[in-house]
């Protein structure tokens, strides 16, 4: 069982007022456009971004990075997206009852 689990800031363009969504995922078929299937928990996050840029107050990376820290998160590291003014930004958290609850029990029946 995982003790992590991750997640990808990604920004659409170099500007300040750029925005910022974490773990945004697309299904991509052949004849159809993409349609986004980013799950629950990530989109509340998403939402709360755009509001930010609706605000006009930039750059909000600030307030962004507070979010995702109250909320556990922890900056690991960033990377290039490959998209011209792409980054990304990586986090971790730990898992609530994750692989170290799991290793605790098989510790324990030794």
């Amino acid at each position: 069982m995982p003790n992590w689990e991750y997640a990808v800031l990604t920004r659409l363009s170099a500007g300040l007022d750029t925005k910022w969504h974490v773990n945004r995922v697309f299904k991509h078929q052949e004849t159809d456009l993409p349609a986004e299937v980013t799950e629950a928990q990530y989109k509340k996050y998403n939402d709360q971004f755009d509001k930010l840029h609706a605000a006009k107050a930039y750059p909000i990376l600030p307030a962004v990075l507070n979010l995702m820290g109250a909320d556990g998160w922890e900056l690991i590291d960033d990377m290039n997206t490959g998209m011209t003014g792409g980054e990304g930004l990586v986090f971790k958290r730990e898992l609530k009852g994750g692989g170290k609850k799991a290793d605790r029990k098989k510790k324990s029946k030794r």
